[in-house]
C-alpha cells in the first residue's frame, strides 16, 4: 500500500485552506497532511476551523518561499518520513472523494509513471474545465487543454500530457531522487511545466487522469489583469526555454514579449495595461541580468497556481 502525503501550501486565505483540508479529510484512504504556512497566518486558520490544527504536520519556514520553495520543504519532509507519493495542492483547491484513489490507480496501471494530474474544474462553475492536462504549442508555449469547455465526458481515459497543473500535482519520490525537486529560481508560475519536462526527459511518464476531479477558482477571472502574474509568467517562460536550451522557443518568446511591450506602451487602447506593461518590462530586464527567484520589486509574490 503506497504511503501518500498531501502538501497544502497555505497563503493568506484561512477559509480556503479550511475547505481544502475538509475535502482531504473526506478522501477514501486519507493521506497524511502537511501544511506549509507560507504566510505566517496559521493561527487564523485554526481560529476559523479548530479541526484544522489536528493530525496535521505544520511547517513554518518563516517567510514566503513561493510555490517552489514552500513545496520543496513539504517534499523534503514527506520523503524523509517514508512517503512514496506527494500530492501538491494549492490551498484554494477542493478535491473529490475518490480523486486520490483514481490517480493512484492510473499510476499502478502503467510502468514508470512519475507525475499525474486530475481534471481541474472551476469552483464558480463546477462542470466547466480549467485544465484537462497541458501541452506544448508553437514555440513550446505551455497551453491547457479544454479551458472553458463544459465537461460532458469528452476526456475518458488517462493520457500522456506535456505537463499537468501544479494546483493538484501528484509526484513519486523516485522522480525527486532522479531529477530533483522544483527549481526555486522560478519561485512561482511555470515551475510545474519545467518539472514535468525535466522528468519526461529522464524517461518518466506524465499522465492526465480525467476520472480524478478537483475544483479551483477560475484563474481566467483573476490572472489577466495581475502585474505579478504577467511578470512571473513572462520571465519564467524565458527561463524555461533558456534552461533547456530551446533556442528557437527562446527567440520566439523574446520577440513576442517585445511586441507585446511595444503595443502596451504605444497603442492608446492598452492604456489600462500600464501595470502589466511595467511588470513585463521588469520581467525582461530581470531575465537579461539573471535575476530570478522572488521579484525584488515585490515581496508579496504568489504562492498559488
Amino acid at each position: 500500500m503506497s504511503k501518500v502525503a498531501a502538501i497544502v501550501l497555505h497563503w493568506l486565505d484561512p477559509d480556503a485552506t479550511c475547505a481544502c483540508l475538509a475535502s482531504l479529510r473526506s478522501l477514501e484512504g486519507p493521506p497524511s497532511i502537511i501544511v506549509v504556512d507560507n504566510s505566517g497566518t496559521w493561527e487564523t486558520v485554526v481560529a476559523v476551523d479548530p479541526l484544522a490544527g489536528r493530525d496535521i504536520t505544520l511547517l513554518r519556514p518563516g517567510k514566503n518561499l513561493g510555490y517552489t520553495g514552500g513545496n520543496n520543504r513539504g517534499l523534503d519532509w514527506a520523503f524523509s518520513h517514508g512517503c512514496d507519493w506527494a500530492w501538491l495542492l494549492n490551498d484554494d483547491v477542493t478535491v473529490a472523494k475518490d480523486a486520490l484513489a483514481q490517480l493512484l490507480a492510473a499510476a499502478s496501471a502503467m510502468p514508470k509513471v512519475g507525475i499525474l494530474g486530475p481534471l481541474v474544474l472551476m469552483k464558480e462553475d463546477p462542470q466547466r474545465i480549467l485544465s484537462a492536462g497541458g501541452y506544448f504549442g508553437p514555440g513550446m508555449a505551455a497551453l491547457q487543454r479544454g479551458v472553458g469547455d463544459l465537461d460532458h465526458g469528452q476526456f475518458r481515459s488517462p493520457v500522456e500530457a506535456g505537463f499537468v497543473s501544479g494546483c493538484a500535482l501528484l509526484v513519486h519520490r523516485a522522480v525527486i531522487e532522479e531529477v530533483g525537486g522544483l527549481d526555486e529560481a522560478f519561485f512561482t508560475y511555470y515551475e510545474e511545466v519545467e518539472w514535468c519536462y525535466r522528468a519526461q526527459r529522464a524517461g518518466w511518464h506524465v499522465l492526465f487522469v480525467p476520472s480524478a476531479h478537483v475544483w479551483h477558482p477560475d484563474t481566467r477571472q483573476r490572472d489577466p489583469d495581475s502585474p505579478r502574474v504577467t511578470y512571473y509568467m513572462a520571465r519564467n517562460a524565458l527561463l524555461f526555454a533558456r534552461k533547456h536550451r530551446l533556442r528557437a522557443a527562446l527567440a520566439r518568446r523574446l520577440l513576442e514579449s517585445a511586441r507585446t511591450l511595444a503595443s502596451w506602451s504605444f497603442r492608446p487602447k492598452w492604456r489600462h495595461k500600464r501595470g502589466q506593461r511595467n511588470a513585463l518590462a521588469r520581467a525582461l530586464a530581470d531575465f537579461a541580468r539573471g535575476q530570478f527567484g522572488e521579484a525584488e520589486w515585490s515581496h508579496r509574490g504568489h504562492s498559488r497556481k
